[in-house]
């Protein structure tokens, strides 16, 4: 993960930098995330924080979780056991029945089990935003409580969001848009 913090004082750079990278460490995005750009103007109180998405894992199939025995699924990743046993009960209701902690019985045709094994258990994508919000939450300034998010272009995965504690302008959403389409998203700089 590339880091790069302009606008403040040698050691404003410096400090926010440490805390990009604490904070998406800590809220579990740090392998999920290529750059991370912000611009800081504290005489103005404007953030500007640009976060692109590198490589998310792929979603986790029930195949990927369990292994089939007959008319039963043994659960090999027990920290899917709760989204799989309420993707299962949601689908098939009850012809879907936890035997044991860890062993599902169901009474399914065979080409249901087939379409079973490639239900989607997990997605990382689906909280991958709530967690880049709560990310920018916790390292924006407290103040900073009024956003404006800038669309990524088409084909490019992340956010950019705008933070003041007063309303934010036109013209601070035109250099958003300039800083984040000349650095955060080219890496030039990084």
């Amino acid at each position: 993960m590339e880091i790069k913090v302009e606008g403040g004082g040698e050691f404003a750079n410096a400090s926010y930098t440490s805390v990009c990278n604490d904070v998406f460490r800590d809220v579990g995005l740090r392998s999920n995330i290529e750059r991370v750009y912000m611009y800081c103007n504290a005489a103005e109180h404007v953030f500007i924080i640009s976060i692109k998405i590198g490589r998310v894992p792929s979603p986790v199939k029930v195949w990927d979780v369990t292994l089939r025995e007959g008319d039963k699924l043994r659960i090999t990743k027990e920290e899917y056991a709760p989204k799989l046993l309420a993707l299962l009960w949601d689908r098939y209701g009850e012809r879907v029945q936890q035997e044991s902690r860890l062993i599902i019985r169901f009474e399914l045709e065979e080409e249901e089990v087939a379409k079973l094994n490639e239900l989607v258990v997990y997605d990382p994508k689906e909280d991958l935003t709530v967690r880049m919000l709560d990310g920018i939450d916790r390292i924006l300034p407290e103040g900073a409580r009024v956003r404006y998010p800038i669309p990524f272009a088409e084909g490019q995965e992340g956010m950019t969001i705008i933070a003041s504690e007063n309303p934010i302008s036109d013209e601070w959403k035109v250099k958003a848009k300039e800083l984040i389409g000349g650095v955060a998203l080219s890496g030039g700089g990084a």
